[in-house]
């Protein structure tokens, strides 16, 4: 059986912020703008907050993006923010090497979590790596399972 669409929201939002924000893979600040606030829509319901001031640049972006997105349902937030999340994982996982991604120093943290990280990409239907599958590595001492 599938998982709910909050169940599957949740997971979402773990692995983005389980992420190191300085990590190996950058997302366009369109992309961060869209994630911002698809998760905005999908928490809070429609902006109902005051347009920050001109000069305050990154609240006015975040405000933008998030007003923009007017009476959206909550669920249909939801299931965007998780389309968009596996979008990004599908790109990234295209364009980065597996073995540099892993080894890279700003996602050592994440190495302890994989067990986590599976779970919560397996919430959303995610179970292999691409090239991976059945494989184990080992990377700073960790063994990671594919």
């Amino acid at each position: 059986m599938g998982k709910s669409l909050d169940e599957q929201f949740e997971a979402a939002v773990w692995i983005i912020n389980a992420l190191p924000k300085n990590g190996p893979i950058k997302t366009s600040i369109n992309d961060q703008l869209q994630m911002y606030s698809l998760y905005k829509q999908a928490t809070s319901g429609k902006c109902d907050t005051i347009q920050p001031y001109f000069f305050q640049i990154e609240q006015r972006m975040k405000w933008n993006a998030w007003n923009q997105l007017g009476n959206m349902d909550e669920a249909e937030a939801k299931a965007q923010y998780v389309e968009k999340m596996l979008k990004l994982c599908n790109q990234a996982e295209a364009e980065h090497n597996l073995m540099e991604f892993l080894s890279d120093p700003t996602i050592a943290d994440l190495l302890p979590k994989q067990n986590q990280l599976r779970e919560h990409f397996a919430t959303l239907g995610r179970t292999t790596v691409k090239g991976f599958e059945g494989e184990t590595v080992e990377i700073n001492g960790v063994s990671i399972s594919f």
